[in-house]
């Protein structure tokens, strides 16, 4: 998190009081224990560790969720997208396999900019710590305040707690976590830390208070309404999944009259949710697919008792409860499902954002070379291609630092620039296919050839030598090989000769970024002549219909 949400975009802060009342479902059937049982029950090590005084905790009973009946059919029938996406990521990033995961916990214990998440994992069993390290790069122990961390690359540190529990964050959080003393009396996050030792399968908590002090007077007119919501000093969700499913949602006032005084604005949000629902629902009528069929099916399973959920005020404490029949054969899938489309938009999103910074970063070179683009390469004296163009505009991806490490008189395989592979930016790297990472490897490339955007062994004029216009003609773009990042590699063009293929393997479209720095999605449908004219720069062609 490096801004500043909650006073960058203080209506957030409204949608987590009332996103406290949103009432979703998920997992187990297991009993609830009251609030008084969850009080009283001594705290497992890793919620024990959790400063009571944070600012927000999300925590959740992983393995319930993986062995659930909701989840079980859904592994079933997304065997392929669960293995190779959620399960083989998670582990190479923290070395266990989900569902040997308790419980898992986020935190962030201050408010942004200053503060990062924290992830504390509660094991089903004993973990082998060695294999643990070995999985962080370049892992180093370090003694901190007599505790013992081990510290990987981009100070990614584990921090065993005992031999089930450890917290995962950058060496900066740790060591705050470490600095950080349990608040006495108990902060405004221990209803929600109480609560994520029961067996609950989902809690949420929010220091209101520290939220309501890092806002100040930053708060726009439209969320008066709900300012009394802000004078709570805490507020927790917590959610059941099961036949019946069950959500309950508490805001914890410091007095009785400010807890009625809370009660109408409540009421209003919750009118709010209710009305979001019937627009979502609404929204998703216009979609065709079926995935979208099934999830109208699910969420409407919500309209009735979202309608009869009232706000009760018990002393200082508002109080909001939902429960919910689901049929536990296809809500696992559904909710997967749903899942796997998020992921996919948030990834397709985050590839246009990566193209749209290829793409001012062009531009920006052009404006400080007086018009010249970069080649398609560094070449030798020999004509000889070095490095690809991707090195040549770091500069402009706020990379000039590792621009400067790089020999550009030597090619990009040789002994000093190889190393540079793995510094690889994160702009390069394709959210669709997360091994580009991992490999240094970037499927983004451009066309070269004759009337491409690269042609010749000289930077072409710009704009003046795309006489087609720039909204017309393609600068970068998702190729169907990943290359490794500083070889002068990119996509072969010759107008005489059959296109290249296109994409990255299994989507149905690809992201082209165009030379007026848009950034477009194209289907694998669009005629080949189209295709062509839109990588020609010069040929006077008029684009068809299907660009």
């Amino acid at each position: 998190m490096a801004m500043n949400v909650l006073t960058r975009w203080p209506g957030v802060v409204t949608a987590l009081l009332l996103g406290a009342l949103v009432l979703v479902v998920l997992t187990t059937d297991n009993a609830v224990p009251a609030d008084e049982e969850a009080s009283a029950a001594a705290l497992p090590p890793d919620l024990a560790k959790i400063p009571s005084d944070g600012l927000f905790l999300l925590s959740g009973r992983v393995a319930d969720l993986w062995n659930s009946e909701q989840f079980k059919s859904a592994r079933e029938k997304f065997k392929q997208e669960i293995d190779e996406g959620a399960i083989k990521v998670f582990q190479e990033r923290f070395g266990l396999p989900l569902e040997q995961v308790e419980r898992m916990t986020l935190l962030i214990l201050t408010p942004p900019p200053h503060g990062e998440p924290l992830l504390f994992v509660r094991t089903v069993k004993p973990y082998d710590l060695a294999k643990l390290v070995a999985l962080a790069k370049h892992a180093k122990v370090k003694k901190y305040k007599d505790e013992m961390l081990y510290i990987g690359d981009k100070d990614w540190t584990i921090y065993p707690i005992d031999n089930r529990s450890l917290v995962y964050g950058e060496l900066r959080e740790v060591n705050a976590l470490i600095d950080h003393p349990q608040p006495k009396p108990q902060g405004h996050l221990a209803p929600a830390v109480r609560l994520a030792a029961g067996k609950h399968s989902l809690v949420a908590g929010l220091n209101v208070k520290l939220v309501h002090d890092s806002v100040g007077d930053h708060l726009p007119g439209e969320v008066e309404p709900f300012l009394p919501l802000l004078q709570a000093r805490s507020a927790t969700l917590s959610v059941d999944f099961a036949a019946d499913s069950r959500a309950s949602a508490a805001l914890s006032f410091t007095t009785d009259k400010d807890a009625k005084a809370a009660v109408k604005p409540a009421e209003a949000g919750l009118v709010l949710l209710r009305a979001g629902l019937g627009h979502v629902l609404a929204e998703l009528g216009k979609q065709k697919e079926k995935e979208a069929k099934e999830l109208i099916q699910l969420l409407k399973q919500f309209d009735e008792p979202l309608k009869e959920t009232r706000i009760e005020q018990k002393d200082s404490t508002l109080r909001a409860t939902l429960e919910v029949k689901l049929d536990a054969a296809t809500v696992g899938q559904t909710l997967v499902q749903a899942a796997l489309k998020m992921r996919e938009a948030a990834a397709r999103a985050q590839a246009q954002n990566n193209l749209k910074q290829i793409a001012l970063a062009m531009h920006n070179y052009a404006d400080t070379m007086r018009g010249q683009l970069p080649a398609h390469a560094i070449y030798s004296k020999e004509g000889k291609p070095l490095l690809s163009w991707r090195v040549m505009i770091l500069p402009y991806l706020e990379q000039d630092a590792l621009y400067k490490q790089f020999h550009l008189n030597e090619p990009w395989d040789s002994e000093h620039n190889k190393k540079l592979l793995a510094q690889m930016p994160r702009t390069y790297a394709s959210p669709q296919d997360e091994q580009t990472l991992k490999e240094h490897t970037t499927y983004y490339q451009g066309f070269y050839g004759k009337s491409a955007f690269f042609e010749g062994k000289q930077g072409l004029r710009f704009p003046a030598a795309f006489t087609d216009g720039t909204s017309n003609t393609i600068m970068i773009v998702e190729s169907s090989k990943a290359v490794p990042w500083t070889k002068p590699e990119d996509i072969p063009f010759d107008p005489e000769k059959p296109l290249p293929k296109l994409g990255l393997p299994g989507f149905s479209y690809f992201l082209a970024a165009m030379c007026d720095g848009s950034v477009r999605t194209i289907s694998h449908s669009i005629t080949k002549e189209t295709l062509r004219n839109a990588i020609t720069r010069d040929g006077g062609e008029i684009l068809g219909p299907d660009f």
